[in-house]
């Protein structure tokens, strides 16, 4: 049986979406690995899931919450962490003010981003990806009479983290929320 030529474009725009999903995982992940594995079963239940899109809100979102937490603005970091997460920054930020610490920190731009890991569990539709971030960043803290405690305003360091957002796929919020921190 011959194809027409409406069947041969249908296999080649098949293909062609295959391989761009395809490259969307393998531009981060191998797509091979259990993290590649979990990216595509994520992407099969949510297909407007864009692990580029993801990466580029995840570089958003930690710069917002880098520098909400130093800045102590605790609504911004209310929105965009887990309730467990929000309650040891909020902590910090309590603990700080209560010395008498402000922060002044600039965000001099973000250098690394890698995805760690990425776990998706189908019975309950949670997935988490850990994500590594590099960025420089000036800082310095000050006491209640300007003082300089730690730091330096002029000194650039670089600094690191590996966070680890989560969210239910196919879930009504799209938002990933800052769900762990560290290693």
């Amino acid at each position: 049986k011959v194809q027409g030529p409406g069947n041969a474009n249908n296999v080649e725009s098949e293909i062609s979406s295959t391989a761009n999903v395809d490259e969307d995982i393998s531009d981060y992940v191998e797509l091979g690995s259990d993290s590649g594995q979990a990216l595509k079963e994520i992407k099969s239940y949510e297909q407007s899931f864009s692990v580029q899109n993801f990466v580029s809100g995840a570089k958003a979102a930690y710069e917002i919450i880098l520098m909400a937490f130093e800045n102590g603005d605790l609504q911004i970091l209310k929105d965009h962490l887990a309730p467990d997460v929000y309650e040891d920054f909020k902590e910090v930020v309590a603990e700080r003010i209560n010395k008498g610490l402000f922060v002044d920190a600039s965000f001099g731009g973000l250098r690394e981003i890698r995805i760690r890991n990425v776990s998706y569990n189908k019975e309950t539709l949670t997935a988490e990806i850990t994500v590594f971030f590099k960025c420089e960043l000036t800082s310095v803290v000050k006491d209640n009479n300007n003082k300089v405690v730690e730091g330096s305003s002029s000194k650039v360091k670089t600094h690191t983290d590996t966070w680890t957002f989560g969210r239910t796929i196919g879930s009504e919020d799209p938002s990933w929320k800052l769900v762990a921190t560290g290693e």
